[in-house]
């Protein structure tokens, strides 16, 4: 007899549960290979540098800062953020946030930003 007829003939004699749960199997299966083949691309195409991509050097908070108060340098830190990342006013110097009193609260880890630090206007 033919193998392939041979499957078919078991395949048409198998309950119905029993072939639901071998579809559903099949299912799984495939899906998880196609998500894991899909997830495998994606990290080769992040690992390629992107010629285009730029770090640039940002102001952050390290710690909550209440309006009113003087910023002391153990509340700031300079970190390296994606420029496509960075506001446009965000502060780019310690020496231009060190003592300076926000106008605003700054929560932690936030860029400090010229509107948080210049007096409000009404």
């Amino acid at each position: 007899m033919n193998p392939l007829r041979g499957l078919f003939l078991k395949l048409s004699k198998m309950p119905p549960a029993a072939m639901l749960l071998v579809v559903i199997g099949m299912a799984v299966v495939v899906t998880m290979m196609l998500t894991t083949t899909a997830s495998r691309n994606e990290d080769r195409q992040s690992t390629v540098a992107d010629p285009d991509h730029k770090l640039k050097q940002v102001v952050y908070s390290l710690t909550y800062i209440p309006a009113g108060s003087k910023i002391s340098s153990k509340q700031v830190a300079m970190r390296e953020t994606d420029e496509l990342d960075v506001f446009d006013d965000a502060q780019s110097s310690l020496a231009n946030v060190v003592g300076v009193i926000p106008q605003r609260a700054i929560p932690a880890h936030a860029q400090l930003r010229r509107v948080d630090l210049d007096p409000i206007l009404h």
